[in-house]
Protein backbone atom coordinates (compact mmCIF):
# COMPACT_ATOMS: atom_id res chain seq x y z
CA UNK A 1 0.00 0.00 0.00
CA UNK A 2 0.90 3.57 -0.76
CA UNK A 3 1.99 5.87 1.75
CA UNK A 4 0.34 8.89 1.98
CA UNK A 5 2.87 12.28 3.27
CA UNK A 6 2.33 13.19 6.44
CA UNK A 7 2.89 16.82 5.20
CA UNK A 8 -1.43 16.64 3.66
CA UNK A 9 -2.54 15.57 6.88
CA UNK A 10 -0.45 18.25 9.22
CA UNK A 11 -1.82 20.79 6.59
CA UNK A 12 -5.29 19.68 6.72
CA UNK A 13 -5.43 19.32 10.57
CA UNK A 14 -3.95 22.84 11.19
CA UNK A 15 -6.25 25.14 9.16
CA UNK A 16 -9.15 23.57 9.60
CA UNK A 17 -10.29 21.95 6.34
CA UNK A 18 -11.91 18.63 5.40
CA UNK A 19 -8.98 15.51 5.43
CA UNK A 20 -7.80 14.09 2.03
CA UNK A 21 -9.24 11.20 1.57
CA UNK A 22 -6.89 7.95 2.35
CA UNK A 23 -6.24 4.59 0.92
CA UNK A 24 -9.69 4.72 -0.89
CA UNK A 25 -11.14 5.03 2.42
CA UNK A 26 -13.92 7.62 3.86
CA UNK A 27 -12.60 10.32 5.62
CA UNK A 28 -14.21 9.40 8.88
CA UNK A 29 -13.16 5.29 8.62
CA UNK A 30 -10.20 6.10 7.19
CA UNK A 31 -7.42 3.96 7.39
CA UNK A 32 -3.38 3.71 7.05
CA UNK A 33 -1.63 0.92 6.23
CA UNK A 34 1.89 0.42 6.58
CA UNK A 35 3.41 -2.88 4.61
CA UNK A 36 5.33 -5.46 6.73
CA UNK A 37 8.68 -4.56 5.22
CA UNK A 38 7.86 -0.74 6.13
CA UNK A 39 10.89 0.55 8.00
CA UNK A 40 9.40 3.05 10.60
CA UNK A 41 11.35 5.66 12.97
CA UNK A 42 11.53 5.35 16.79
CA UNK A 43 8.49 7.87 17.62
CA UNK A 44 7.09 7.69 14.49
CA UNK A 45 3.58 8.17 16.04
CA UNK A 46 4.43 11.06 18.12
CA UNK A 47 3.65 13.88 14.71
CA UNK A 48 0.72 11.58 13.98
CA UNK A 49 -0.78 12.23 17.44
CA UNK A 50 0.15 15.97 17.05
CA UNK A 51 -1.83 16.40 13.97
CA UNK A 52 -4.68 15.20 15.99
CA UNK A 53 -5.10 11.41 15.08
CA UNK A 54 -5.52 8.17 17.52
CA UNK A 55 -2.32 5.40 16.96
CA UNK A 56 -3.81 1.70 17.96
CA UNK A 57 -2.21 -1.66 17.01
CA UNK A 58 -5.03 -3.22 15.09
CA UNK A 59 -8.28 -2.01 12.82
CA UNK A 60 -11.59 -2.68 13.08
CA UNK A 61 -12.92 -5.34 11.84
CA UNK A 62 -14.70 -3.88 9.31
CA UNK A 63 -12.22 -1.29 8.49
CA UNK A 64 -9.30 -4.08 8.20
CA UNK A 65 -11.75 -6.47 5.39
CA UNK A 66 -12.99 -3.01 3.53
CA UNK A 67 -9.29 -2.47 2.90
CA UNK A 68 -7.95 -5.64 2.38
CA UNK A 69 -10.75 -6.52 -0.35
CA UNK A 70 -10.66 -3.53 -1.71
CA UNK A 71 -8.81 -1.88 -4.88
CA UNK A 72 -5.61 -2.21 -3.51
CA UNK A 73 -3.69 -5.91 -3.03
CA UNK A 74 -4.94 -7.70 -0.26
CA UNK A 75 -2.48 -8.05 2.72
CA UNK A 76 -2.37 -10.78 5.14
CA UNK A 77 -0.66 -8.81 7.82
CA UNK A 78 -1.24 -5.11 8.95
CA UNK A 79 1.46 -2.76 10.35
CA UNK A 80 0.41 -0.27 13.42
CA UNK A 81 -2.26 1.84 11.51
CA UNK A 82 -3.72 5.83 12.57
CA UNK A 83 -7.16 6.36 12.47
CA UNK A 84 -8.37 9.66 12.57
CA UNK A 85 -9.45 11.22 15.62
CA UNK A 86 -13.77 12.81 15.52
CA UNK A 87 -12.76 14.86 18.05
CA UNK A 88 -9.44 16.19 19.68
CA UNK A 89 -11.49 14.80 23.08
CA UNK A 90 -10.91 11.29 22.30
CA UNK A 91 -8.44 9.75 24.07
CA UNK A 92 -7.02 12.88 25.22
CA UNK A 93 -4.44 11.00 27.67
CA UNK A 94 -2.24 9.69 24.69
CA UNK A 95 -2.12 13.11 23.74
CA UNK A 96 -1.00 14.56 26.48
CA UNK A 97 1.38 11.94 27.02
CA UNK A 98 2.83 12.59 23.73
CA UNK A 99 3.34 16.35 24.54
CA UNK A 100 5.56 15.52 27.34
CA UNK A 101 4.75 14.63 31.50
CA UNK A 102 2.63 16.77 33.36
CA UNK A 103 4.24 19.30 35.73
CA UNK A 104 1.82 19.26 38.33
CA UNK A 105 -1.31 16.35 39.08
CA UNK A 106 -4.47 18.80 39.05
CA UNK A 107 -7.23 17.17 37.42
CA UNK A 108 -8.57 18.83 34.36
CA UNK A 109 -11.70 20.78 34.96
CA UNK A 110 -15.44 19.38 34.30
CA UNK A 111 -15.82 19.82 30.71
CA UNK A 112 -12.23 21.47 29.89
CA UNK A 113 -9.89 19.19 28.14
CA UNK A 114 -5.96 19.49 28.31
CA UNK A 115 -2.95 18.78 25.73
CA UNK A 116 -2.75 19.72 22.07
CA UNK A 117 -5.96 20.82 20.48
CA UNK A 118 -6.93 21.78 17.15
CA UNK A 119 -7.36 25.72 16.45
CA UNK A 120 -11.17 25.19 16.44
CA UNK A 121 -11.63 22.87 19.32
CA UNK A 122 -9.49 25.44 20.85
CA UNK A 123 -11.60 28.21 20.24
CA UNK A 124 -14.40 26.51 21.37
CA UNK A 125 -12.66 25.71 24.84
CA UNK A 126 -12.04 29.24 24.96
CA UNK A 127 -16.12 30.15 24.71
CA UNK A 128 -17.09 27.54 27.23
CA UNK A 129 -14.55 29.12 29.97
CA UNK A 130 -15.47 32.47 29.12
CA UNK A 131 -19.12 31.70 29.81
CA UNK A 132 -18.58 30.00 32.97
CA UNK A 133 -17.70 30.83 36.81
CA UNK A 134 -14.51 29.77 37.97
CA UNK A 135 -12.53 29.88 41.02
CA UNK A 136 -8.85 29.37 39.22
CA UNK A 137 -7.59 32.32 37.21
CA UNK A 138 -7.85 31.31 33.68
CA UNK A 139 -5.83 33.21 31.18
CA UNK A 140 -5.18 32.87 27.06
CA UNK A 141 -1.09 33.08 26.24
CA UNK A 142 -0.86 34.50 23.13
CA UNK A 143 2.88 33.51 21.87
CA UNK A 144 4.41 34.62 18.73
CA UNK A 145 8.19 33.91 17.72
CA UNK A 146 9.80 37.65 16.90
CA UNK A 147 11.51 36.64 14.33
CA UNK A 148 8.35 35.56 12.69
CA UNK A 149 8.66 37.88 9.32
CA UNK A 150 12.34 36.60 8.54
CA UNK A 151 11.19 33.21 8.78
CA UNK A 152 8.20 33.29 6.76
CA UNK A 153 9.87 34.70 3.87
CA UNK A 154 13.39 32.07 4.41
CA UNK A 155 11.34 28.59 5.36
CA UNK A 156 9.00 25.87 2.88
CA UNK A 157 6.62 24.86 4.50
CA UNK A 158 8.26 21.43 5.72
CA UNK A 159 10.46 23.32 7.36
CA UNK A 160 8.07 25.93 8.76
CA UNK A 161 5.76 23.01 10.32
CA UNK A 162 9.22 21.18 11.69
CA UNK A 163 10.28 24.44 13.70
CA UNK A 164 6.76 25.11 14.79
CA UNK A 165 6.63 21.68 16.40
CA UNK A 166 10.43 21.73 17.94
CA UNK A 167 8.83 25.42 20.00
CA UNK A 168 5.45 23.73 20.28
CA UNK A 169 7.40 21.20 21.93
CA UNK A 170 9.43 23.55 24.31
CA UNK A 171 6.38 25.16 25.42
CA UNK A 172 4.51 21.90 26.13
CA UNK A 173 7.24 20.80 28.80
CA UNK A 174 6.79 23.61 30.78
CA UNK A 175 3.21 23.15 30.82
CA UNK A 176 0.59 20.91 33.43
CA UNK A 177 -2.17 18.26 32.23
CA UNK A 178 -5.28 21.01 32.67
CA UNK A 179 -3.47 23.38 30.21
CA UNK A 180 -4.11 23.46 25.81
CA UNK A 181 -2.19 24.29 23.49
CA UNK A 182 -2.84 24.94 19.44
CA UNK A 183 -0.95 26.55 16.40
CA UNK A 184 -3.34 29.00 15.58
CA UNK A 185 -0.94 31.60 13.26
CA UNK A 186 2.71 30.99 11.46
CA UNK A 187 5.00 30.65 14.09
CA UNK A 188 2.13 31.67 16.84
CA UNK A 189 0.95 29.92 19.48
CA UNK A 190 -2.52 29.88 22.12
CA UNK A 191 -2.31 28.60 25.32
CA UNK A 192 -4.70 28.42 27.62
CA UNK A 193 -4.08 28.17 31.26
CA UNK A 194 -5.54 27.62 34.92
CA UNK A 195 -3.49 28.90 38.09
CA UNK A 196 -4.80 29.91 41.25
CA UNK A 197 -2.77 33.33 41.24
CA UNK A 198 -1.51 35.81 38.65
CA UNK A 199 2.05 35.30 39.88
CA UNK A 200 1.80 31.61 38.89
CA UNK A 201 0.96 33.10 35.57
CA UNK A 202 3.57 35.31 35.48
CA UNK A 203 5.93 32.91 36.38
CA UNK A 204 5.23 30.54 33.49
CA UNK A 205 4.88 33.38 30.69
CA UNK A 206 8.79 34.04 32.09
CA UNK A 207 9.68 30.35 31.95
CA UNK A 208 8.42 30.42 28.02
CA UNK A 209 10.48 33.67 27.47
CA UNK A 210 13.56 31.79 29.10
CA UNK A 211 13.37 27.91 27.62
CA UNK A 212 12.70 29.41 24.23
CA UNK A 213 15.77 31.58 24.39
CA UNK A 214 18.27 29.46 25.92
CA UNK A 215 19.27 27.54 23.26
CA UNK A 216 19.18 27.50 19.81
CA UNK A 217 17.05 25.78 17.29
CA UNK A 218 18.22 23.82 14.12
CA UNK A 219 16.62 25.57 11.39
CA UNK A 220 17.45 24.11 7.77
CA UNK A 221 20.30 22.94 9.46
CA UNK A 222 21.57 25.92 10.95
CA UNK A 223 21.59 27.02 14.74
CA UNK A 224 19.05 29.97 14.80
CA UNK A 225 18.42 31.66 18.46
CA UNK A 226 15.04 32.87 18.32
CA UNK A 227 12.56 34.49 21.26
CA UNK A 228 9.01 34.80 21.90
CA UNK A 229 6.83 37.61 23.26
CA UNK A 230 4.01 36.36 25.24
CA UNK A 231 0.36 38.11 25.54
CA UNK A 232 -1.64 37.49 28.69
CA UNK A 233 -5.09 38.09 29.21
CA UNK A 234 -7.58 36.92 31.32
CA UNK A 235 -11.09 36.25 30.21
CA UNK A 236 -13.25 38.77 29.60
CA UNK A 237 -15.66 40.22 32.26
CA UNK A 238 -18.06 41.42 29.45
CA UNK A 239 -20.15 38.85 27.88
CA UNK A 240 -20.02 39.35 24.25
CA UNK A 241 -21.47 37.71 20.98
CA UNK A 242 -18.32 35.84 20.04
CA UNK A 243 -16.20 36.09 23.53
CA UNK A 244 -13.47 33.68 22.20
CA UNK A 245 -12.65 36.09 19.64
CA UNK A 246 -12.74 38.80 22.08
CA UNK A 247 -10.39 37.20 24.50
CA UNK A 248 -7.86 36.54 21.50
CA UNK A 249 -7.85 40.06 20.24
CA UNK A 250 -6.91 40.94 23.70
CA UNK A 251 -4.32 38.27 24.25
CA UNK A 252 -2.63 39.47 20.96
CA UNK A 253 -2.66 43.35 21.50
CA UNK A 254 -0.87 42.12 24.51
CA UNK A 255 1.64 40.01 22.85
CA UNK A 256 1.97 43.41 20.04
CA UNK A 257 3.08 45.44 23.02
CA UNK A 258 5.72 43.04 24.58
CA UNK A 259 6.91 43.13 20.38
CA UNK A 260 7.16 46.66 20.63
CA UNK A 261 8.90 46.62 23.22
CA UNK A 262 12.13 44.82 21.81
CA UNK A 263 10.46 40.94 22.76
CA UNK A 264 11.22 37.84 24.79
CA UNK A 265 8.94 39.01 27.18
CA UNK A 266 5.39 39.21 28.45
CA UNK A 267 2.64 41.93 28.91
CA UNK A 268 -0.42 42.13 30.06
CA UNK A 269 -3.64 42.41 32.32
CA UNK A 270 -3.98 39.77 35.36
CA UNK A 271 -5.91 42.00 37.55
CA UNK A 272 -9.96 43.40 37.15
CA UNK A 273 -8.91 46.14 39.34
CA UNK A 274 -8.99 48.89 36.39
CA UNK A 275 -12.44 47.73 34.90
CA UNK A 276 -14.76 49.02 33.34
CA UNK A 277 -11.88 50.08 31.33
CA UNK A 278 -10.50 47.32 28.34
CA UNK A 279 -7.01 45.41 29.18
CA UNK A 280 -6.11 46.68 25.91
CA UNK A 281 -6.78 50.08 27.28
CA UNK A 282 -4.93 49.92 30.44
CA UNK A 283 -2.04 48.30 27.98
CA UNK A 284 -1.42 51.10 25.85
CA UNK A 285 -2.13 53.77 28.61
CA UNK A 286 0.53 52.11 30.60
CA UNK A 287 2.92 52.80 27.48
CA UNK A 288 2.05 56.20 27.28
CA UNK A 289 2.57 56.95 31.00
CA UNK A 290 6.37 55.18 30.65
CA UNK A 291 6.47 58.05 27.81
CA UNK A 292 5.45 60.70 29.52
CA UNK A 293 8.22 60.51 31.77
CA UNK A 294 10.30 62.57 29.64
CA UNK A 295 7.24 64.86 28.89
CA UNK A 296 7.20 64.34 25.11
CA UNK A 297 3.49 63.16 24.97
CA UNK A 298 1.86 65.95 27.43
CA UNK A 299 -0.45 68.06 26.63
CA UNK A 300 -2.21 70.95 28.77
CA UNK A 301 -5.36 72.38 28.54
CA UNK A 302 -7.54 74.69 30.21
CA UNK A 303 -11.57 74.38 31.29
CA UNK A 304 -13.65 77.17 32.45
CA UNK A 305 -15.38 77.18 36.25
CA UNK A 306 -18.58 78.73 35.67
CA UNK A 307 -18.83 81.68 38.31
CA UNK A 308 -22.27 81.04 40.38
CA UNK A 309 -22.29 84.29 42.05
CA UNK A 310 -21.61 87.82 41.46
CA UNK A 311 -18.61 87.86 43.81
CA UNK A 312 -16.98 85.35 41.98
CA UNK A 313 -13.90 85.61 40.07
CA UNK A 314 -12.28 83.87 36.75
CA UNK A 315 -11.27 80.69 37.36
CA UNK A 316 -9.69 77.73 34.77
CA UNK A 317 -8.99 74.20 35.86
CA UNK A 318 -6.00 72.92 34.36
CA UNK A 319 -5.99 69.39 32.58
CA UNK A 320 -3.05 67.69 31.60
CA UNK A 321 -3.68 64.51 29.49
CA UNK A 322 -1.59 61.70 27.33
CA UNK A 323 -1.69 62.48 23.75
CA UNK A 324 -3.08 60.13 21.37
CA UNK A 325 -2.58 60.45 17.65
CA UNK A 326 -5.68 58.26 16.68
CA UNK A 327 -8.12 60.75 18.80
CA UNK A 328 -5.78 63.75 18.71
CA UNK A 329 -9.28 66.16 19.83
CA UNK A 330 -9.82 63.72 23.44
CA UNK A 331 -6.36 62.21 24.28
CA UNK A 332 -6.17 60.37 27.84
CA UNK A 333 -7.36 62.36 31.06
CA UNK A 334 -6.42 62.39 34.67
CA UNK A 335 -9.02 60.55 35.64
CA UNK A 336 -7.86 57.34 33.53
CA UNK A 337 -3.94 57.64 34.07
CA UNK A 338 -3.56 58.57 37.27
CA UNK A 339 -3.55 55.46 38.97
CA UNK A 340 -1.19 53.60 36.06
CA UNK A 341 1.36 56.61 36.40
CA UNK A 342 1.49 56.85 40.17
CA UNK A 343 2.43 52.95 39.60
CA UNK A 344 4.82 53.80 36.60
CA UNK A 345 6.24 56.82 38.79
CA UNK A 346 5.15 59.41 35.71
CA UNK A 347 3.07 61.36 38.04
CA UNK A 348 6.22 64.31 39.00
CA UNK A 349 6.73 65.27 35.72
CA UNK A 350 3.08 64.93 34.27
CA UNK A 351 2.58 67.26 37.53
CA UNK A 352 5.57 69.37 36.60
CA UNK A 353 4.89 70.05 32.84
CA UNK A 354 1.32 71.34 34.33
CA UNK A 355 2.34 74.33 37.14
CA UNK A 356 5.09 74.85 34.45
CA UNK A 357 2.25 75.63 31.78
CA UNK A 358 0.27 77.34 34.70
CA UNK A 359 3.00 79.89 35.41
CA UNK A 360 3.30 80.66 32.10
CA UNK A 361 -0.17 81.48 31.46
CA UNK A 362 -0.42 83.50 34.50
CA UNK A 363 2.17 85.68 33.08
CA UNK A 364 0.53 85.81 29.66
CA UNK A 365 -2.49 86.79 31.87
CA UNK A 366 -1.50 89.18 33.92
CA UNK A 367 0.11 90.81 31.02
CA UNK A 368 -3.18 91.26 29.30
CA UNK A 369 -4.73 92.65 32.27
CA UNK A 370 -6.71 89.89 33.56
CA UNK A 371 -7.58 88.73 36.88
CA UNK A 372 -7.24 84.60 36.13
CA UNK A 373 -6.93 82.32 38.61
CA UNK A 374 -6.02 78.30 38.37
CA UNK A 375 -6.29 75.51 39.73
CA UNK A 376 -3.61 73.08 39.26
CA UNK A 377 -4.10 69.43 40.33
CA UNK A 378 -1.59 67.44 41.82
CA UNK A 379 -0.55 64.52 43.93
CA UNK A 380 1.62 65.01 47.07
CA UNK A 381 4.87 63.37 45.61
CA UNK A 382 4.93 66.56 43.56
CA UNK A 383 5.38 68.81 46.84
CA UNK A 384 8.14 66.34 48.36
CA UNK A 385 11.93 66.23 47.54
CA UNK A 386 13.44 67.55 44.76
CA UNK A 387 10.03 68.27 43.16
CA UNK A 388 9.31 70.68 45.93
CA UNK A 389 12.42 72.26 45.85
CA UNK A 390 12.01 73.10 41.70
CA UNK A 391 8.66 74.72 42.77
CA UNK A 392 9.45 76.81 45.62
CA UNK A 393 12.02 78.35 43.60
CA UNK A 394 9.63 78.82 41.18
CA UNK A 395 7.21 80.65 43.73
CA UNK A 396 10.31 82.84 44.81
CA UNK A 397 11.00 83.84 41.34
CA UNK A 398 7.66 84.78 40.37
CA UNK A 399 6.49 85.93 43.90
CA UNK A 400 3.68 87.73 42.03
CA UNK A 401 2.19 85.00 40.79
CA UNK A 402 1.45 82.90 44.00
CA UNK A 403 -2.16 84.47 44.72
CA UNK A 404 -3.53 83.13 41.45
CA UNK A 405 -2.57 79.78 41.93
CA UNK A 406 -4.24 77.14 43.40
CA UNK A 407 -3.42 73.43 44.30
CA UNK A 408 -5.49 70.62 44.11
CA UNK A 409 -4.66 67.87 46.07
CA UNK A 410 -7.22 64.27 46.48
CA UNK A 411 -8.10 63.56 50.26
CA UNK A 412 -7.00 60.29 50.87
CA UNK A 413 -5.15 57.91 53.94
CA UNK A 414 -1.70 59.63 52.64
CA UNK A 415 -2.77 63.36 52.72
CA UNK A 416 -3.80 62.71 56.11
CA UNK A 417 -0.44 62.42 57.63
CA UNK A 418 1.38 64.72 60.02
CA UNK A 419 4.28 65.64 56.95
CA UNK A 420 1.61 66.07 54.37
CA UNK A 421 -1.03 68.29 56.28
CA UNK A 422 2.55 70.84 56.76
CA UNK A 423 3.52 70.69 53.51
CA UNK A 424 -0.33 72.20 52.48
CA UNK A 425 0.27 74.77 55.62
CA UNK A 426 3.48 75.60 54.09
CA UNK A 427 1.33 76.40 50.62
CA UNK A 428 -0.34 78.67 51.87
CA UNK A 429 2.01 80.69 53.87
CA UNK A 430 3.57 81.18 50.46
CA UNK A 431 0.05 82.87 49.22
CA UNK A 432 -0.77 79.57 47.05
CA UNK A 433 -4.51 78.24 47.61
CA UNK A 434 -5.26 74.83 48.26
CA UNK A 435 -8.13 72.93 46.86
CA UNK A 436 -9.22 69.43 48.65
CA UNK A 437 -11.11 66.80 46.25
CA UNK A 438 -11.92 62.97 46.61
CA UNK A 439 -13.85 60.28 45.24
CA UNK A 440 -16.67 59.66 47.91
CA UNK A 441 -20.10 60.75 47.10
CA UNK A 442 -21.32 60.80 50.36
CA UNK A 443 -22.21 64.62 51.64
CA UNK A 444 -21.41 63.21 54.95
CA UNK A 445 -17.87 62.61 54.31
CA UNK A 446 -17.61 65.25 52.43
CA UNK A 447 -18.07 67.39 54.86
CA UNK A 448 -15.61 66.01 57.07
CA UNK A 449 -12.98 67.17 54.46
CA UNK A 450 -13.64 70.87 55.21
CA UNK A 451 -11.73 70.59 58.68
CA UNK A 452 -8.68 70.02 56.72
CA UNK A 453 -6.74 73.45 55.81
CA UNK A 454 -7.56 74.71 52.21
CA UNK A 455 -9.55 77.39 50.59
CA UNK A 456 -11.88 75.58 48.10
CA UNK A 457 -13.45 72.38 48.44
CA UNK A 458 -14.56 70.38 44.84
CA UNK A 459 -17.36 68.21 44.88
CA UNK A 460 -18.61 65.98 42.35
CA UNK A 461 -22.16 66.85 40.94
CA UNK A 462 -23.47 63.19 42.08
CA UNK A 463 -22.57 63.36 45.72
CA UNK A 464 -24.90 66.61 45.66
CA UNK A 465 -27.45 64.46 43.89
CA UNK A 466 -27.57 61.77 46.27
CA UNK A 467 -27.90 65.15 48.91
CA UNK A 468 -30.99 66.75 49.94
CA UNK A 469 -31.11 70.65 49.45
CA UNK A 470 -30.67 71.99 52.67
CA UNK A 471 -27.38 69.50 53.31
CA UNK A 472 -25.61 71.03 50.68
CA UNK A 473 -26.61 74.57 51.56
CA UNK A 474 -25.62 74.18 54.88
CA UNK A 475 -22.17 72.76 53.68
CA UNK A 476 -21.85 75.97 52.02
CA UNK A 477 -22.82 78.17 54.74
CA UNK A 478 -20.06 76.23 57.07
CA UNK A 479 -17.48 76.83 54.36
CA UNK A 480 -18.54 80.89 53.47
CA UNK A 481 -18.36 80.93 57.39
CA UNK A 482 -14.32 80.62 56.74
CA UNK A 483 -14.31 81.97 53.85
CA UNK A 484 -13.80 78.68 51.77
CA UNK A 485 -15.77 78.67 48.54
CA UNK A 486 -17.47 75.00 47.04
CA UNK A 487 -16.83 74.01 43.33
CA UNK A 488 -19.20 71.52 42.17
CA UNK A 489 -18.03 69.60 39.03
CA UNK A 490 -18.88 67.28 36.20
CA UNK A 491 -22.26 68.98 35.83
CA UNK A 492 -23.94 67.03 33.10
CA UNK A 493 -27.75 69.22 33.99
CA UNK A 494 -27.29 72.29 32.71
CA UNK A 495 -31.05 72.70 34.08
CA UNK A 496 -29.60 72.87 37.89
CA UNK A 497 -27.70 75.07 37.58
CA UNK A 498 -30.26 78.42 38.80
CA UNK A 499 -30.87 75.73 41.83
CA UNK A 500 -27.14 75.40 43.01
CA UNK A 501 -26.39 79.03 42.47
CA UNK A 502 -29.62 79.16 44.92
CA UNK A 503 -28.25 76.86 47.45
CA UNK A 504 -24.71 78.32 47.91
CA UNK A 505 -22.21 76.78 45.46
CA UNK A 506 -20.00 78.88 44.42
CA UNK A 507 -18.08 77.28 40.83
CA UNK A 508 -19.24 75.03 38.19
CA UNK A 509 -17.60 72.76 35.80
CA UNK A 510 -18.78 70.67 33.30
CA UNK A 511 -18.05 69.83 29.64
CA UNK A 512 -21.91 70.56 29.11
CA UNK A 513 -21.33 73.90 30.81
CA UNK A 514 -17.84 74.59 28.65
CA UNK A 515 -15.31 72.33 27.38
CA UNK A 516 -11.53 72.15 28.05
CA UNK A 517 -9.37 74.42 25.35
CA UNK A 518 -6.02 74.84 24.19
CA UNK A 519 -5.92 78.68 25.93
CA UNK A 520 -7.92 79.94 29.01
CA UNK A 521 -10.14 82.12 26.40
CA UNK A 522 -13.57 82.07 28.05
CA UNK A 523 -15.76 84.84 28.12
CA UNK A 524 -16.79 85.19 31.84
CA UNK A 525 -20.28 86.96 33.06
CA UNK A 526 -21.80 85.84 36.49
CA UNK A 527 -24.93 83.80 37.15
CA UNK A 528 -28.02 85.59 37.63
Amino acid sequence: MKLVPLECVEEAERTDVERPKLGGVCERNAILLFTPDSILPDGWQEPWIRAGWNVTARPSEACAASTAHGPAPSAGNFAPLAVPKVSARNDIASVTQALGAANDGKPALPGIVGGMLRRSDFLSQLTRIAESDESTISVLMAIQVDQTPGLGAELDRTAAFDLEETICARITKLLSAQDAITIWLEFGFGVLVRRDSAAEIVDLADQICRVIRAEPIIVTEEPMLLSVSVGLALSPSVRSADPAQQWFATAHAAQGIAKRHGGNRHEGVLSREHEPMLAERVLIIREWVEEAKTGTNIIVEFQPLMPASAKAGQIYSVHAKLRDLRAPLNGVYRREYLRLARESGSMVMIDRISLFNAFETLEQERRAGRRTRLIVPAVIESLCGLAWRWFVEELRRRPHLRTRLIIELEVDSALLEKDNLMRIVRLRRFGVGVCLCGRSEDLAEVSAWSKLPGDFLRVSYAALNAACDADIQALAENLHSRERELIVTSVTDTASVRRLAGLGVDYLRGQALAATGPRPDYEFFPAD
